[in-house]
């Protein structure tokens, strides 16, 4: 039975000479992939809703133990390809892409997930702070997830951080005391004060807030190491996309 869903694409991926393979989320929050028939030789019929980052209606109809669905038509409802001509707003929203569809599983059902990646494209299409933005993101994926490292607990005594600060390794997000940090042969940093304050917005502001209320991001650093390297530990791989938002951040 054929189903209509709001989504929003992640991507797609050239199969054959004329078919793409369509990656979304849902509104439920599931990932779900498909096949879109002769999406490359008629843009007529799916025009701009292929685009990453696009929301979009999608008809799909799901089938049975296969990884790859049938999508039978996708309308758009909001376009967001014309703000990605920006070279520092695409690397952005690449790794909004990636971030989101390596956490997300097609088991999921957290509504939230869709609602957060809405929003964001929103405060970013309303002008705001790309980086800062891309943090924001982070800290609620990983919340949701239930990844987000405590940063009241060392992970190498397992006690109480105390005045010393919280100190993250270079990689992993794994958080220690200023003891254990000096104990062990990784680089850390330590959060700042910014870093912490940038983290309390966070949990209680809309993205779109973000800089009304003074939280700014930076590339590289403790925040980085944190929220991505607690991204990318629990998947054991590199992402990709960040080296080029770092390198749009720098150069911009």
């Amino acid at each position: 039975m054929m189903r209509s869903d709001e989504a929003i694409v992640l991507g797609c991926q050239a199969l054959g000479e004329a078919d793409v393979i369509v990656t979304w989320i849902d509104r439920e929050g599931a990932k779900v992939r498909g096949v879109a028939r002769s999406a490359r030789s008629s843009r007529r019929r799916f025009g701009g809703a292929l685009e990453p980052m696009s929301r979009v209606t999608v008809r799909w109809t799901p089938r049975e133990g296969r990884d790859l669905q049938r999508v039978d038509g996708i309308d758009l409802v909001r376009s967001h390809a014309a703000m990605q001509a920006d070279p520092e707003m695409q690397a952005a929203c690449a790794v909004l892409s990636e971030v989101a569809g390596s956490l997300t599983r097609e088991a999921d059902d957290d509504s939230r997930v869709f609602r957060l990646l809405e929003a964001v494209l929103d405060a970013l299409a309303a002008g705001a702070d790309r980086l800062s933005t891309v943090r924001y993101f982070e800290y609620w994926m990983l919340r949701l997830h239930g990844l987000l490292p405590d940063l009241s607990t060392c992970a190498g005594c397992q006690g109480e951080i105390g005045a010393g600060g919280v100190w993250v390794g270079e990689s992993g997000g794994v958080v220690r005391c200023s003891k254990c940090a000096r104990a062990v042969a990784v680089p850390h940093s330590k959060l700042s004060t910014a870093d912490v304050a940038f983290l309390g917005v966070a949990a209680s502001t809309a993205p779109a807030d973000l800089c009304a209320a003074g939280a700014r991001a930076h590339p590289g650093g403790a925040l980085e190491s944190l929220l991505r390297g607690a991204i990318e530990g629990f998947l054991e791989r590199r992402l990709r996309t960040y080296r080029h938002l770092n390198a749009a951040v720098l150069r911009g």
